[in-house]
């Protein structure tokens, strides 16, 4: 299945949330499913280049995704709408989050936990009150490159800017991966550059360095989910240190923890089938 292919089957619709703006998403109403995820995409922040996981999913589940949209200017805002799409579909549901996703799952389950089924949190990082030292400044290191970034972009050309993005991207494709997988990774910078645009990712790169202001999780807002926690976390993953995966591990009620999934950052897509068999058992061993 094409990109384009995808956009035909799954269209992309509209929700009006109370505050009078306009909400976009897909969603895939599975009639066999017991289960419904809600995918969240890293800080690139196009969920169509996911595609592949949504249809994938959809054999198993009802699915829904979304951008983190520019309307929507923080986390807490877009937490919010979010809720309120879901009150409307009438769904309860496991959010999916890769990276910035995982970040903005703890948030929107912190803040609304009657919404939430569990959680499966990828390569990603916590937004704990009491992180370690290390875990903090690892963190804050992330954050301050962004605030970096964000004024390269202010200056560069955009198209120098997607260079850098896509280097940034293909720079994790190694000698082990087949040549399928470093197609996939291709196809998918291809897509980022097509897709993204100069306002986006300047709001894409505020809207992550707002992940600061929600650095207060305990490990009871998160007690309802004891045991239904899936963390994946890529013992090859170097974006975010072994600190910050510890501090993430210890936020969470007894979780289940997965670091044989190689493939760096994006493990998830490189691994795809083995992400998708991975999450689709873990849930459905957990579904009514």
């Amino acid at each position: 299945m094409t990109l384009a292919e995808f956009r035909q089957v799954y269209p992309e619709d509209a929700f009006i949330v109370s505050s009078g703006k306009t909400f976009l998403y897909r969603y895939y109403k599975n009639p066999e499913a017991r289960a419904t995820l809600v995918l969240l995409t890293g800080g690139i922040g196009l969920s169509d280049l996911f595609y592949r996981h949504f249809d994938r999913f959809s054999r198993d589940f009802s699915v829904l995704t979304f951008d983190y949209q520019i309307p929507f200017a923080d986390n807490g805002e877009f937490a919010d709408a979010v809720v309120e799409l879901l009150h409307s579909l009438r769904e309860k549901v496991w959010l999916v989050g890769q990276s910035l996703g995982g970040v903005v799952a703890q948030i929107i389950a912190q803040r609304h936990p009657d919404v939430v089924e569990g959680l499966v949190l990828s390569n990603t990082c916590s937004l704990s009150g009491s992180m370690s030292e290390a875990g903090y400044r690892d963190l804050m290191r992330i954050l301050e490159g962004q605030q970096k970034f964000r004024k390269w972009l202010s200056i560069l050309p955009f198209s120098v800017i997607k260079q850098i993005m896509k280097w940034m991207v293909l720079k994790n494709t190694t000698e082990d991966f087949t040549p399928e997988e470093k197609a996939g990774i291709k196809e998918m910078c291809d897509s980022m550059l097509e897709l993204l645009t100069k306002p986006y990712e300047a709001h894409m790169i505020d809207f992550l360095i707002d992940a600061k202001h929600y650095l207060d999780l305990t490990r009871d807002d998160f007690a309802t989910w004891e045991g239904r926690v899936l963390l994946i976390l890529s013992r090859d993953d170097t974006t975010f240190t072994p600190a910050c995966k510890y501090d993430l591990i210890n936020l969470m009620p007894n979780p289940t923890v997965v670091e044989r999934l190689t493939g760096g950052h994006l493990a998830l897509m490189v691994r795809l089938e083995d992400y998708i068999d991975l999450v689709t058992e873990f849930i459905k061993a957990r579904s009514d």
